[in-house]
């Protein structure tokens, strides 16, 4: 798209549904988009850092700046990027373990989510969580939290696999669905997710409600902005009564 829509009355509205069509795949991202999960990341990093002897300094609003590329970027950003490489991997694989154990201490649904997954899901569409967050921890959280029969696709970082934004793993993805990239589009929070959505070859919808500003999804280029869950619905013309 030329420019950015952001859909914030009516006339805008419209203008995301003219703009938007009727995908066959939505591609979720996980954190930030459909669920909050900022405070057990936060608290696990503060977690690792008292385990080194160092006094966590970080708010909730820099774990937000610090996540969306992966969790092992994650600590290192946490560790202010002087962790060696040998030490990262340390320092990552004792994360996993940490975060594991608390992972559902604090994380929930973003409100309306579960009924907007829902819908979608009745509508007959294809439903993918593509996230940088580690593979098993992304399928345990979402099976958790959604069932395991809501999405088609779960999809998690694997060591043996690019990240996001590489188009690589989602294109993969569409391609065992039998969908085409310009059938699909990419909802997440942050422009990790609006690149991987233009990297891909999709639209890209940013929301407001996760973990980067709106001037980050801004600056991406995103191709609609949403402050709300059902803005999705309505700007695919679905029936949130249809769950």
């Amino acid at each position: 798209m030329e420019k950015t829509i952001i859909v914030h009355d009516e006339n805008s509205l419209m203008e995301a549904s003219t703009a938007a069509g009727s995908p066959e795949c939505f591609i979720f991202d996980l954190d930030g988009t459909l669920v909050n999960t900022i405070q057990d990341l936060g608290l696990a990093c503060d977690y690792l850092l008292k385990e080194h002897g160092i006094k966590p300094k970080w708010s909730m609003d820099d774990y937000k700046a610090f996540v969306g590329n992966g969790a092992k970027l994650l600590v290192q950003r946490a560790f202010e990027n002087k962790l060696s490489t040998e030490e990262l991997e340390s320092a990552y694989a004792r994360f996993k373990v940490v975060y594991d154990k608390i992972k559902f201490d604090h994380a929930h649904v973003y409100p309306e989510m579960a009924e907007v997954v829902r819908a979608l899901k009745n509508a007959g569409k294809k439903l993918v969580v593509c996230t940088n967050k580690p593979d098993l921890s992304a399928k345990g959280m979402v099976f958790e939290l959604f069932g395991r029969n809501v999405f088609d696709v779960v999809q998690g970082a694997l060591d043996s696999k690019p990240k996001k934004p590489d188009p690589q793993v989602p294109a993969e993805i569409l391609k065992e669905l039998y969908i085409q990239a310009e059938n699909a589009v990419w909802i997440g929070d942050s422009n990790v997710d609006i690149e991987s959505a233009h990297n891909l070859g999709c639209l890209g919808i940013g929301v407001t409600w996760g973990f980067r500003p709106a001037q980050n999804l801004l600056s991406a280029g995103a191709d609609i902005i949403i402050n709300n869950p059902e803005d999705i619905l309505k700007i695919f013309k679905i029936d949130i009564d249809n769950i």
